[in-house]
């Protein structure tokens, strides 16, 4: 892939994760964090009533944040590392969950929204995943707020 090429696929990755994180997290934080609660609970992964409550009023806003950060290319590479292991994390629990026989009303990612079945949202994932590698190896472009407060501050991933 050409340097431009790379260049422009993954400013899109960029866009699309941004986009998405922020779509997910925001359908996720409108409503009280108990209701998303109840599907982190479905998942048998945590037994403390309070760490569930806790993950489910904070979890929504990490991801409005990173998708916020990737999407005006702030702090990408960092973001795009952060959203990358959310992605993994999430794939793990599902797998997980799904491995013990559990069902699951719904995955819990868009909130009480779409709700894709497993193996959709296991693909989204490792797409988004794949992404938000992209990202990070390429992300920052000169449609970044990386590029315009400088090299110095951007690490050595950016092209």
């Amino acid at each position: 892939m050409s340097p431009s090429a790379k260049t422009v696929a993954a400013l899109a990755a960029r866009l699309a994760v941004g986009l998405i994180l922020i779509i997910s997290g925001a359908m996720k934080a409108a409503a009280p964090p108990e209701e998303f609660s109840v599907i982190i609970e479905s998942y048998q992964l945590l037994s403390s009533p309070d760490a569930i409550l806790t993950i489910a009023a904070f979890l929504p806003w990490l991801e409005v944040v990173l998708g916020f950060c990737l999407l005006f290319g702030f702090l990408t590479s960092a973001a795009a590392a952060a959203a990358g292991g959310l992605f993994v994390l999430f794939i793990s629990a599902l797998l997980l969950t799904l491995s013990r026989g559990i069902h699951l009303p719904n995955c819990g990612c868009f909130g009480f929204g779409w709700h894709p079945s497993p193996s959709q949202t296991v693909a989204l994932d490792a797409f988004l995943t794949a992404c938000a590698v992209l990202v990070f190896r390429h992300g920052r472009s000169r449609l970044s707020l990386d590029n315009w407060r400088g090299a110095s501050y951007t690490g050595s991933h950016g092209d």
